[in-house]
C-alpha cells in the first residue's frame, strides 16, 4: 500500500490503475481484518474543496486509497516527482469490479440520490454483475445521525457504495466505516449513481478515454458547473505549483 502512496500537496494521492484497485477490492473481500478499508478519489474540484476543509482532508488522508480520478492529478504527480500510468476513473473502476467474473459473491448497500433513483441504479448494478447483489438502498438526503443508524443495522453488508457530492460522499464514507467496520467503504460518486440510475447521460468513450468527461459535463450543465471547472481548474493548477514550488526549497 506505501508504495502506491505518495503525497500531492495537502492530500495523499494512491497511483492505482483501475486494474489494481480492483485488485485491492479483491484482498480486502478475502481479508476483513485489513484496515482501512475506504476507497475514495481525487481530482481538481475535491482537491479544492480539502485545501480549505480540514475534516475532508482528513478523511481523504486516512482512507485505504484515494485514486487519481482526473487527468490534472495525473500532470500534477508529475511535479511531485511521481508517475500515475493511468487515470483512475471511478465510474469505471466500479463497472471493472462490477463485470469481473472472478469475484466472490457480495452484498452491498446503496447510498445517494433519491431512493427511487438510488432503486433504478441498484437494478442496474445487478443487472450488471453476477457477484454483487444491493440489499438495501438509501437516499442521499438524510442526516449523519439517520445513516449511522441505518448503517449500524446492517452489519454483515461487503459494500456501502457512496453516491453523492462532495463532501457528503467522504462524510458518510467516514460514518459507514466507523458503523460498519468489516465492510468495505467505497464513494463511487454522485455522478457514477447518476450514470447507473439512468439520470445522467455518460460522456462519449472518445471523451472518456482522453479524461474529457469534465468537458462534456460542462457543455451539458454550463450554468452549473462553469465555477468549477473554469474557475477551479485555474485554483488548482495556482495551488499545485505553490505546494510543488515549497516542496523543492525544503
Amino acid at each position: 500500500m506505501e508504495a502506491s502512496r505518495f503525497q500531492l500537496g495537502c492530500l495523499h494521492c494512491s497511483t492505482h490503475t483501475i486494474a489494481q484497485l480492483v485488485d485491492e477490492v479483491r484482498a480486502l473481500l478475502r481479508d476483513t481484518s485489513l484496515r482501512p478499508r475506504t476507497i475514495l478519489c481525487v481530482n481538481a474540484h475535491i482537491y479544492n474543496l480539502a485545501c480549505s476543509d480540514a475534516a475532508l482532508r482528513q478523511t481523504l488522508n486516512e482512507a485505504r486509497i484515494v485514486a487519481a480520478d482526473g487527468v490534472s492529478i495525473i500532470g500534477a504527480a508529475r511535479l511531485f516527482g511521481r508517475r500515475i500510468p493511468q487515470r483512475c476513473n471511478m465510474t469505471e473502476a466500479f463497472r471493472a469490479f462490477l463485470q469481473a467474473d472472478d469475484i466472490r459473491h457480495n452484498e452491498g448497500v446503496l447510498l445517494g440520490l433519491t431512493e427511487e433513483e438510488a432503486r433504478l441504479a441498484a437494478a442496474n448494478i445487478e443487472c450488471m454483475s453476477a457477484h454483487c447483489r444491493i440489499v438495501r438502498c438509501v437516499s442521499g438526503y438524510l442526516s449523519d445521525a439517520e445513516y449511522e443508524r441505518i448503517l449500524r443495522s446492517l452489519p454483515a453488508v461487503d459494500f456501502a457504495f457512496v453516491g453523492m457530492g462532495t463532501p457528503k460522499t467522504e462524510r458518510v464514507a467516514r460514518i459507514a466505516a466507523g458503523a460498519c467496520p468489516q465492510a468495505i467503504v467505497w464513494g463511487i460518486g454522485g455522478g457514477t449513481m447518476k450514470i447507473f440510475a439512468g439520470s445522467m447521460q455518460e460522456a462519449p468513450a472518445l471523451m472518456r478515454r482522453w479524461g474529457l468527461q469534465w468537458l462534456y459535463r460542462l457543455y451539458r450543465e454550463p450554468s452549473r458547473l462553469w465555477r468549477r471547472y473554469l474557475i477551479g481548474n485555474f485554483l488548482f493548477i495556482c495551488r499545485i505549483l505553490v505546494s510543488a514550488l515549497k516542496r523543492r526549497r525544503r
